[in-house]
């Protein structure tokens, strides 16, 4: 931990009566014996009454530790002053258990090759289109997609659908260099009997000569009889294969062809049956300067495992094609071998060759298990983990830590909260465990600002340890110790009800003091949860194209200082009245700041929001636009959340789903007292409150899904585009961190819970993402 020295306190009779020149010292009693005292600083000026002119700040204190603070005058015939001080005590932590609940992530990790087990050959070429245009085998370039396509599933798997054109596939040089002596090409589709038209035919596969199309090779539908036929011509030589049987439609299919040296000794195979009428002969074998471009599907149809080989083919390697053996999820409780659930194929998210991601589905089984992998090489080693079920908080909460009759002690804390070790992909090292202990009774948030030299280390978005590792920072790549908060989150979730907390803020704004729910869901294209995020209003980001689009449900509730008091900003009044309001609230504020009539520059308040285009419904609070532009100490940020997309500030409809009310408190509360910052979540509204007083109601976007509480410091740090290691000026929209560190003192918390009377609405029970990323637990006291 840290202290700033600011006074000392002289021996009785021993006051001087003028200020004194002294060198300070320290001895950490818990050291050897012979431990030698270590200096701090040798030019502290104290004045008589012993208050320090240049206070020091002593880094990196043991904690729960005896220290001797000695002062020697730096006149050898002056005094001296020794003072004892025990350090307070950090809770311990423990790291959490694997625990997961059902539509959660489930991630496995292993030197195997998951992917590469799946495939029977890599001489060639394996576009899986599981979300993904890239090469599996790994030695040919992506494909090129229709013109007009997406994403889809049928019957669970993934695969790319074709509204229009075809896709483009080149083949690698390798394969060209067999493909008049041997080849194999094979696609999986899926049909429904609608989409296919009822004559003609329906292209599976087009492989030409390029530029001249006089030789090739041409796989199709005929939508007449529903088979499939191969065709081989040559010049003006055409021969052809036809199945025996059928396609299947509102189903998927499977075809290869496969033409070894010896043509009359092809196959075709259609849903791993192999037989066929007519034959093929040497007449149409394909030149040796046979440059190919090959084009895949035909509109309608979804597509997916599109290969091509060299190898020679059989049954056996046939049927691996044709039926890819993915790799099984496994649940299986460790106490009966026989009690296994598989996870199903389109809950499986991430395939690659040492990971595979799952969306754990609703009636996953709870409890301790075992997970691992079955795959064609067998059984992976399995992870013990535990499936627990989604509940709230349903009783009230109250820790009350000064109460004269029935004040707990800030351990209490432990059984309600974790604690955070987790950055947020800014220019800050996030939030640690280790900045948050008690101290007299309170409990204490400390944040190390961008003047802490100590050692105490920050953490990346995923919970490691953070690294300066910029090439062109010239602090890498020595710890990220600067701009680390503290962070409380409850261990269980919660909904509607109130939520108090008493603190005592920093003494200097740079850092946000934060009372917030959050809820995170992050599901790409290929997670089932991902059609359901946007049936509920949410926004895609993200590239389809490489199957990186997602959409994220941030479910989140924020009570945040300091805040300016504008909303926006404009070079005009007429650009004030002209702008777009998709929200306005009686009290929001705009800042005016290059007016062709300076009169008008200034801060704006809104009185009328039905009418925000009107200059009646705006009355001038100030004539000076840069209050607006630094934080105040008597503005609190509040916000609702449901999604991450658009800005907040309630000017575009587009891609909107989160609004940030800024509302005044009328007072100081930076002021070095205690107050109360409450909000009630109800489900139509959340109602924020300071000292008792309602300051602002937010009614949009208002979260309906359960969360973890949270309470902390943290450091607003978007990185600055030139120098990403630093934060962007007009970014820091909690203030300049210019000091070493700055602490939030708690002295109450508690929680409501409303019932859905109360609430208006019950609240919705999902699983998070990540449920317990960033996390670290608090041992709990043993029962009994």
């Amino acid at each position: 931990m840290n202290i700033k020295l600011g006074k000392i306190y002289w021996e009785t009779g021993k006051q001087p009566s003028l200020p004194q020149l002294m060198t300070l010292r320290i001895l950490n009693r818990n050291e050897e014996i012979n431990a030698n005292y270590m200096t701090i600083a040798d030019d502290l000026l104290v004045y008589p009454d012993g208050t320090i002119l240049n206070p020091p700040v002593i880094n990196d204190l043991d904690n729960a530790t005896d220290y001797v603070f000695a002062l020697y005058n730096n006149d050898t015939e002056g005094g001296q002053a020794t003072m004892s001080f025990t350090t307070p005590g950090i809770f311990e932590i423990e790291t959490l258990p694997k625990a997961y609940y059902p539509g959660s992530q489930l991630t496995y990790t292993s030197t195997a090759n998951f992917r590469d087990a799946m495939l029977p050959s890599r001489d060639g070429g394996y576009y899986s289109l599981a979300y993904t245009t890239e090469d599996w085998a790994g030695g040919n370039d992506e494909v090129n997609t229709p013109n007009d396509w997406e994403w889809a599933r049928k019957e669970g798997l993934p695969g790319l659908k074709v509204n229009s054109g075809g896709i483009f596939c080149r083949f690698n040089n390798t394969f060209l260099l067999n493909l008049s002596a041997r080849f194999a090409i094979g696609v999986h589709f899926y049909v429904a009997a609608a989409d296919l038209p009822t004559t003609g035919m329906w292209p599976l596969m087009d492989i030409q000569q390029f530029p001249f199309f006089n030789n090739g090779v041409s796989v199709y539908v005929n939508c007449d009889t529903k088979k499939v036929h191969w065709r081989h011509h040559k010049d003006a030589i055409e021969q052809e294969l036809i199945s025996t049987n059928t396609i299947n439609t509102d189903a998927w299919n499977q075809v290869l062809i496969y033409r070894p040296s010896d043509a009359t000794g092809s196959q075709l195979w259609l849903n791993g049956a192999n037989t066929f009428t007519g034959a093929f002969t040497a007449a149409t074998a394909l030149p040796d300067d046979f440059q190919p471009v090959a084009n895949i599907g035909a509109a309608g149809g979804v597509f997916s495992n599109i290969y091509f080989s060299s190898v020679a083919m059989d049954n056996s390697i046939a049927q691996k094609y044709q039926h890819t053996p993915y790799p099984v999820g496994i649940l299986e409780y460790s106490n009966s071998f026989n009690d296994k659930y598989s996870i199903p194929l389109e809950n499986m998210i991430t395939l690659e060759n040492g990971r595979i991601v799952y969306t754990l589905p609703a009636d996953v089984p709870t409890g301790n298990q075992l997970f691992y992998i079955e795959d064609s090489t067998g059984k992976s080693t399995p992870v013990e983990i535990e499936i627990l079920s989604m509940e709230k908080v349903e009783d009230p909460i109250t820790l009350d830590f000064v109460s004269e009759e029935d004040g707990e002690s800030p351990d209490a804390i432990r059984t309600v909260f974790n604690s955070m070790s987790k950055g947020w992909s800014s220019a800050d090292g996030g939030v640690s465990s280790k900045h948050i202990y008690v101290q007299d009774n309170l409990l204490v948030l400390e944040a190390h600002g961008d003047r802490y030299d100590g050692r105490s280390q920050g953490f990346t978005e995923d919970g490691a340890p953070k690294y300066h590792d910029l090439p062109e920072d010239p602090f890498t790549p020595l710890p990220w110790t600067t701009r680390v908060g503290a962070a409380l989150s409850s261990r269980d979730y919660y909904g509607y009800g109130r939520y108090v907390v008493e603190a005592m803020l920093p003494a200097e704004i740079g850092v946000a003091p934060s009372f917030w729910i959050s809820h995170y869901v992050k599901a790409y294209d290929r997670d089932p949860r991902y059609a359901e995020l946007l049936a509920q209003g949410l926004y895609s980001e993200g590239d389809q194209y490489s199957g990186g689009a997602y959409v994220v449900a941030k479910s989140e509730i924020d009570m945040e200082l300091p805040s300016t008091n504008a909303n926006a900003f404009f070079s005009s009044v007429e650009d004030m009245l002209s702008a777009g309001y998709y929200i306005a609230w009686a009290g929001e504020c705009a800042a005016v700041e290059g007016d062709p009539e300076p009169t008008k520059d200034g801060i704006w308040q809104l009185n009328n929001p039905a009418a925000p285009q009107l200059l009646e419904s705006w009355a001038q609070i100030s004539v000076d636009p840069h209050e607006a532009y630094g934080p105040r100490k008597d503005t609190v940020r509040c916000s609702n959340w449901k999604g991450q997309v658009g800005e907040s500030d309630g000017l575009s409809s587009y891609g909107a789903d989160n609004l940030s009310m800024p509302a005044s408190v009328g007072k100081d509360i930076w002021d070095g007292k205690f107050h109360e910052f409450r909000f009630d979540w109800y489900a139509d509204r959340v109602e924020f409150y300071v000292d008792g007083v309602m300051v602002q109601v937010n009614r949009h976007f208002v979260p309906d899904v359960a969360g973890r509480w949270n309470i902390g410091l943290k450091f607003p740090s978007l990185p600055s585009e030139d120098y990403p290691w630093k934060v962007a000026p007009d970014q820091a929209w909690a203030g300049q961190a210019n000091w070493e560190y700055q602490r939030m003192l708690i002295r109450k918390i508690a929680h409501t819970p409303f019932t859905d009377e109360e609430a208006g609405g019950t609240i919705r029970l999902v699983a998070e993402t990540d449920p317990f990323g960033g996390l670290k637990g608090y041992p709990q006291p043993q029962a009994g």
